[in-house]
């Protein structure tokens, strides 16, 4: 296969990037305009199922895949992605036209070396370690420990099998490339951090007696779900000012509310939410990966009060705007003091804001592409 100049890319993605929800989509959207920029609309050409994650019967094929997990040497992630006109499309699209380099979008898609032919430069996007959000389920479903924990091996050797068979790995998070590159020696990754392509809306900060927090999330996510149930169960009661909290996503709707609380489902323009509250909680301790959210709020340079998982695997975040504590304790102490009303006057940095700018980006993703293809071309 002959390089060019425009490396002809195709992504095979379980998220479509302009309807996905989630932070999953989000992070897609930035990738591919990065790839995209200074080339044409077609050298980036996106594949995704027919019938994206859920889809219809969500948790029945859930538990067929738990169960499909036993007989196979798939783990029930990889098993639940792994839809047959998906594959079919895969290699269509293979067959029909030529490219450069496949990217395939995410940990439980490693089945898709299957429908790419051997040569193929292949790279990896891992959004999260999946391992590591089935460890956090042990604790919560106990009765399936011994499941659970023959999954996490499987899961383990399957993220490990697929870094080993890629051309190179891009990292949403620097501290999961680090522990992938101690386990896969001489792998070759590239830390790519949330970009975003909106313009920032010019904020205003208006302090007054009342604090507005602001919660964005993908509530259909079970980490999510509890993060907001630490808030609601353990933090809000213990703050004694006045307060109004509004939560935005998929799902907030159909959370668990105080009359303090206002939810709003899903915005089509998060101008509006960046509007409506003096600062992002970004209260992470379930999850795995980044937190989108945590780079969003300060790419629109929104004060944020986050816990250190929230932060963790985006380096050098730091700075007036904000804040990161963990205990309950400390959220609780923080909330009803006068810092609170401080980091509701900060704005972040444009020095933090830009280190979520495609164009920041966009040069050294094309360079690590071009070089992965241009070292496959040596190989043959």
């Amino acid at each position: 296969m002959a390089l060019t100049t425009e490396p002809k890319l195709l992504i095979a993605s379980l998220v479509d990037p302009t309807t996905h929800p989630g932070g999953a989509g989000t992070y897609t959207h930035g990738l591919v305009a990065a790839l995209r920029k200074g080339q044409p609309e077609n050298s980036v050409q996106l594949i995704g199922p027919l019938h994206p994650p859920p889809g219809p019967w969500h948790r029945s094929r859930q538990v067929l895949s738990l169960a499909r997990s036993c007989f196979s040497q798939l783990p029930a992630k990889a098993l639940f992605a792994c839809q047959h006109e998906f594959r079919l499309r895969i290699r269509e699209a293979i067959r029909r036209h030529r490219f450069d380099a496949v990217l395939i979008n995410g940990g439980d898609m490693f089945w898709a070396f299957e429908e790419l032919p051997r040569e193929m430069p292949t790279v990896l996007i891992a959004h999260n370690l999946e391992h590591q959000l089935l460890t956090q389920q042990l604790a919560d479903y106990r009765f399936l420990s011994p499941i659970l924990k023959h999954e996490i091996t499987k899961q383990i050797r399957y993220e490990i099998e697929g870094f080993r068979r890629a051309s190179g790995v891009i990292f949403i998070s620097a501290a999961e490339m680090t522990w992938s590159c101690t386990k896969v020696p001489g792998l070759r990754a590239l830390h790519v951090p949330p970009l975003f392509t909106v313009t920032p809306a010019p904020r205003n900060p208006q302090p007054g007696g009342q604090l507005r927090l602001g919660f964005l999330a993908d509530f259909a996510w079970w980490p999510n779900r509890q993060n907001w149930m630490w808030l609601i169960d353990e933090i809000f009661p213990k703050v004694r000012r006045p307060i109004e909290v509004h939560i935005f996503g998929r799902k907030s709707k159909e959370m668990p509310a105080g009359n303090r609380v206002v939810a709003h489902g899903l915005v089509p323009d998060l101008a509006t939410v960046w509007d409506q509250v003096d600062i992002m909680l970004c209260p992470i301790r379930r999850g795995a990966g980044v937190s989108i959210k945590v780079a969003e709020s300060l790419y629109n340079r929104m004060p944020v009060l986050a816990t250190t998982k929230a932060i963790n695997g985006l380096p050098g975040l730091s700075g007036p705007g904000l804040v990161v504590i963990d205990s309950t304790e400390d959220w609780i102490s923080f909330l009803n003091s006068s810092e609170a009303d401080q980091l509701a006057t900060q704005m972040p940095s444009e020095e933090l804001s830009r280190q979520f700018r495609v164009d920041q980006h966009a040069e050294k993703l094309k360079n690590f592409i071009m070089n992965l293809t241009q070292a496959s071309e040596v190989a043959k």
